[in-house]
Formats: C-alpha cells, sequence, structure tokens
C-alpha cells in the first residue's frame, strides 16, 4: 500500500509496519493504515468534520472565550487565518439567526485570502444548496460568494466587507461575530466594538505585522501583559523582548484596559507549514525581519524612551507596597485639561514606588493610540477637567486621606509663571501656598528634558542577564494600579513635542527623578554631636 505523507498523521516507517504485523498481522495492519489514508482523504473532502485543531488553535478558542476581543499576530503561513475562518463557520453553523461579519483589505483580496478559506469550511451539504426563500449558498473562484454574502438553511447569514469602503457599512448593525484579517485601520476598529455589544459578540483580528508596529498593534499591545512565551530557536540568544527571558518570544498577553487578548501564532507551531523552508529563507536577515515573518512580533521602531522599563519587573502589585517609607508628589498643572498628579513612596532600601496616580482608569485612559506618534487624548484628559484650585486642593487631599507628604514638587515653568491678580503678579505656587489649606510646591530642577528621560531609565534599569537580587536590582517602580502612568512609559516617543497626548504624566516623573527623592527616617534631621579642629 502506498502511503500518504501528512504533517499530523505521521507516514509509518518500514519498521514500524513490520512490527505492527508481528504484532496484529498483515490483515489487520491493512485495515489500521487503511483508516489512515481514510481519514487524510475526509480531511481534504471535509475538513470542518475531519480537520485538525492544531494544539496553538484550542488555546486561542480559550482567550476568545475570556475576552470580547482578540488579536492573532502571527508569522508567515502561521494558520491564523485558517483558525479564524474555520470559527466563522462554527458560529454560521452552531448559532441560528447568527450575524458574522467578514472584513479585509480590498474586495479582491477579500475573494482571494478570506472568502476562498470560509468556503473550503462549509460542510460539502451546503456547499451545493439549492436557493430558496432562506438559504442562499453561492460560491465561484473567481467571484467568491453571490453578493459579498451568503445564508444558510438555519437564516445564519455572513457578509464581506472592505476597508476600501465607506466606513459608513460598518455603522449600525448587530453583530455575533467580526473577522478582520489583515491592515484593519484603528477608527474601523473602534466603531465595529459597538456592532458587537447587544449580541455579547466578540471581534477577531488576525494579520502579520509586515508594515511594523501599526496603531492597531499599539492599541492591543501596548496595554498588555505577557502571560506566556515561548522559545525562538531562529533568534537563540538574544534579549528579544522585554519581559521575556533570553532566547524567547511573547507567546500570550491580556490588555490591562479592556477584555482583550493577544495571541502569537508562532510559524513553527504549524506543522502543515514547510518551516524549514522558512527558516532558510530567513538565514541572514536581521532580527526585526525574523520576528515579524516568523513570530508575528514587531518592534516600536518609533522608539519609546524608556527601553528599560520592563513590566514583569518594574510594575509591582499595589498589596506588595511597603507600608514604611517616606511620600512625595508631583504635579503637572495644565487650563483645559485635568492635571495630571502622581505620589510615590521612597522606601527604606532607598526604592522609589509610584502608588497613585490622578487621574487613574476610574475616570478613563489618559491616552489612546492613534495616527500620531504619542497617540491621542483619551477621556481621561477632559472628564471633570476645569476644577478651580480649591477644587483641586480637596482632592488631593481626599485622595491622601492623612497620609503624610514629605514635599510636593511642580513643574517649575507653569508653577513660576506669575498671573495678574488685583494683588500684582502671583505665581501658581503662591496661590496654592494660600488660603484655609496651603499647600507648599517645591518647584522641580529646570534640567533638559533628556536629562530627566535618563534619570527614569536609570531607575528601570538592572542586569538583565543577572538574576533579580538586592544588588541587582531597578530604583524605580510603578504600581499596577498606575494604568494610565504605565500606559505613557510604554507608548511616549517625545516626536509630538508639547502636545503630545502621553507627555504629562512623563513629566511628571521626570520631575520626580530629578529631583532625588529620599527615605527619610526619624533620626534623618536628628542633631548630632559636634567637634573641633
Amino acid at each position: 500500500m502506498n502511503l500518504t505523507p501528512h504533517p499530523v498523521l505521521l507516514m509509518p516507517t518500514t519498521e514500524d509496519v513490520r512490527r505492527l504485523v508481528d504484532k496484529v498481522g498483515e490483515e489487520k495492519t491493512a485495515e489500521i493504515l487503511s483508516i489512515r489514508e481514510d481519514k487524510i482523504l475526509a480531511e481534504k473532502l471535509d475538513p470542518y468534520r475531519h480537520g485538525f485543531d492544531l494544539p496553538h488553535w484550542l488555546e486561542a478558542d480559550e482567550m476568545l472565550k475570556k475576552n470580547n476581543e482578540v488579536l492573532i499576530l502571527g508569522g508567515n503561513r502561521a494558520s491564523k487565518t485558517e483558525w479564524a475562518a474555520k470559527r466563522v463557520v462554527q458560529t454560521l453553523i452552531n448559532t441560528k439567526d447568527a450575524r458574522v461579519w467578514c472584513l479585509h483589505t480590498t474586495n479582491q483580496s477579500s475573494i482571494q485570502m478570506q472568502q476562498n478559506v470560509i468556503h473550503k469550511y462549509l460542510p460539502s451539504e451546503f456547499k451545493d444548496l439549492r436557493k430558496n426563500k432562506v438559504q442562499n449558498v453561492s460560491y465561484t473562484q473567481k467571484n467568491g460568494f453571490s453578493d459579498n454574502t451568503f445564508i444558510l438553511p438555519n437564516k445564519s447569514q455572513c457578509f464581506f466587507m472592505n476597508y476600501a469602503q465607506k466606513r459608513d457599512v460598518i455603522e449600525g448593525g448587530e453583530v455575533d461575530l467580526i473577522w478582520c484579517d489583515e491592515l484593519v485601520p484603528l477608527d474601523w476598529i473602534e466603531t465595529l466594538r459597538y456592532r458587537i455589544v447587544t449580541r455579547f459578540g466578540k471581534l477577531i483580528t488576525t494579520f502579520t505585522p509586515i508594515t511594523g508596529y501599526s496603531s492597531v498593534v499599539k492599541e492591543y499591545v501596548s496595554g498588555a501583559k505577557i502571560l506566556e512565551h515561548r522559545k525562538s530557536p531562529l533568534l537563540p540568544d538574544n534579549i528579544n523582548v522585554n519581559g521575556c527571558p533570553r532566547g524567547h518570544m511573547p507567546y500570550k498577553a491580556q490588555s490591562y484596559v479592556r477584555p482583550a487578548g493577544v495571541m502569537w501564532f508562532h510559524s513553527e507551531l504549524n506543522p502543515y507549514n514547510p518551516f524549514e523552508q522558512l527558516k532558510k529563507t530567513l538565514m541572514g536577515k536581521k532580527p526585526y525581519e525574523v520576528k515579524i515573518r516568523a513570530y508575528g512580533w514587531a518592534d516600536n521602531i518609533s522608539g519609546s524612551q524608556f527601553p528599560r522599563f520592563t513590566p514583569e519587573v518594574n510594575i509591582i502589585k499595589s498589596e506588595n507596597i511597603p507600608v514604611e517609607g517616606t511620600n512625595y508628589m508631583v504635579v503637572d498643572p495644565a487650563g483645559a485639561r485635568n492635571w495630571f498628579i502622581i505620589w510615590a513612596k521612597v522606601t527604606q532600601d532607598g526604592d522609589v514606588i509610584v502608588y497613585r496616580e490622578f487621574p487613574d482608569e476610574s475616570e478613563g485612559e489618559w491616552a489612546l493610540p492613534a495616527g500620531e506618534p504619542d497617540g491621542k487624548a483619551g477621556t481621561a484628559q477632559r472628564n471633570g477637567a476645569g476644577r478651580s484650585l480649591a477644587d483641586y486642593k480637596q482632592l488631593i487631599l481626599d485622595l491622601e486621606s492623612g497620609e503624610e507628604i514629605s514635599e510636593r514638587y511642580i513643574d517649575p515653568r507653569a508653577g513660576g509663571t506669575k498671573a495678574v491678580t488685583e494683588d500684582g503678579g502671583v505665581t501658581l505656587i503662591d496661590m496654592l501656598d494660600d488660603g484655609e489649606v496651603p499647600m507648599h510646591f517645591i518647584p522641580a530642577a529646570g534640567i533638559r528634558i533628556e536629562q530627566g528621560v535618563t534619570l527614569i531609565n536609570d531607575g528601570f534599569a538592572y542586569d538583565m542577564s543577572q538574576d533579580i537580587s538586592p544588588l541587582n536590582k531597578p530604583k524605580l517602580y510603578i504600581s499596577d494600579k498606575c494604568q494610565n502612568l504605565i500606559y505613557c512609559i510604554k507608548e511616549w516617543t517625545g516626536q509630538d513635542g508639547d502636545k503630545g497626548a502621553t507627555k504629562d504624566p512623563i513629566d511628571c516623573l521626570r520631575y520626580l527623578m530629578t529631583m532625588n527623592p529620599v527615605y527619610i527616617s526619624d533620626s534623618t534631621m536628628r542633631g548630632t554631636g559636634g567637634g573641633s579642629y
């Protein structure tokens, strides 16, 4: 019997067949091998029922169950399109009256790269349905599905759209599942989120980030914690991504800001993919290209200013922050938008821990991904803006709730600029220090931005090649409650200058580090005996 090669049903060797014959006889062996051949043929004829769900597909299924949105970033031929297409068909078959939208770059790319795969997974009995008042499945290889839609007997309907259309096509409608494949614009994602609300639907986005760190990648990855990583044999010795051990690449992540998961389909996980050929193709290529093509990872080449920030190390759980320490507060005032404020504790060991921010995530996001390098303003910048000085003082006292604050720092320009009043020129620092509840602020050192950035990076830094220890650890930590600050640390590039949406939180952190806050014990200020010389 001539045996058919298969990536999952491994080809038995001659020795394997001989041992099987010795164990069960020739007739039974022939029957077993015939069943293998039948299974391979059945997979070709009906991949929906007889195809193999790969292990990483099942892990993606679990992620989709737990989240409203899932982004699948894949290397070349990593099977992300196959997984998504089969899940589309499953939804249509298993849910009566389901509504599914599938979106691609253009109508032609939809036909070539999305519609053909969905047709592949339709069971054979649906491919030749006769048209009646309900069901309508008409497909050709050249033109795809007739009128860019099809309807199954259970009244479930699939619609195909593309990003070349006006965005009006996705306004309105209630959908059970949306699948966006390749280069979906961020403003489409933001609109599509509202289409799945009423049906408790799911939003799947899949693509290989060939164009690099796009706004959609930024939307999901910048606000996510890496949960799992896997070995990267094509990049075996590198520190490839902050938060992953040497020689590993990210595999799963979870967003901090919304119920969204991210998963990277590594090309080597797909046994149907000729991975050895991909290895040869990528031989000698730069790590940046290998990360994209084999692991679906795009580096932020626009340049976050804090490459030493490692979330797994520099982010500390709020419940683990020591009670003992010296507290400091830093504010960056603004006019029409909210002031950004942080509170930090310096421990006896000299660690600096930012333990509170305002506005925090309960007020919304301070900044959001956008086409601009430093994003766009989020709702937290305007939510409740326009407070008076008395309002801010009361807000600060309420948040501190009796905490002892050793020193308060303020933006030296905003705090020291004189405003005209009835009593003449008065600075913001003067006005804050006045009234029934005076608050004394010290203008932060007016050093160059680059120097402040260096001090922040020094605070985050440690020797990544060595284990964390009392002699090898960062100085600067951020509480996991400070999600707006964390997002800005990850995304601020400085390219948008003073108008950058992520700038104010970074300014607060700069002012803190330039003032070199220290731990003050009961004996720090105590006088000591004198002497003579």
